[in-house]
């Protein structure tokens, strides 16, 4: 009987875990995430691909993060929150990307554009001056 219910617990344990998208997982540490760390998780995901797509000068509307997360069973209760959490790690990760310095010239010019569009120097200047006040 021990067995047995060691065994009802380890698969239990299995399904009360979650895997990142793969595009999100590659900015994380760790593997599979129990509901109460996956929050968490999204939002360290999101920063990193967003600092990762400034780079790029390339900027994910939330329909494609939304699609990043296609075919992932997450429970009601977490689902919502766990793509919301990404999708502000992203926005977050993206603007330190933006207001660091680490991105000069046309760089910071093409990443900003992608970001904000044709008020991106403005929006820039905001949260640069936002980031020394801090």
């Amino acid at each position: 009987m021990l067995g047995e219910e060691r065994e009802f617990a380890l698969l239990g344990n299995l399904a009360a875990t979650y895997l990142l998208p793969r595009e999100l997982a590659l900015h994380v540490t760790g593997g599979p995430f129990a509901p109460d760390e996956l929050r968490e998780a999204c939002r360290e995901a999101g920063e990193g691909l967003g600092r990762g797509d400034a780079r790029e000068a390339r900027f994910r509307s939330a329909a494609e993060m939304v699609e990043m997360w296609r075919g992932l069973d997450l429970p009601a209760w977490i689902a919502p929150y766990a793509l919301r959490d990404a999708r502000l790690g992203y926005l977050a990760g993206y603007g330190e990307a933006l207001v660091s310095g680490d991105l000069a010239g046309e760089r910071a010019r093409a990443a900003a554009e992608a970001r904000w569009g044709g008020g991106w120097r403005e929006k820039l200047a905001s949260a640069r001056e936002r980031k020394s006040r801090d």
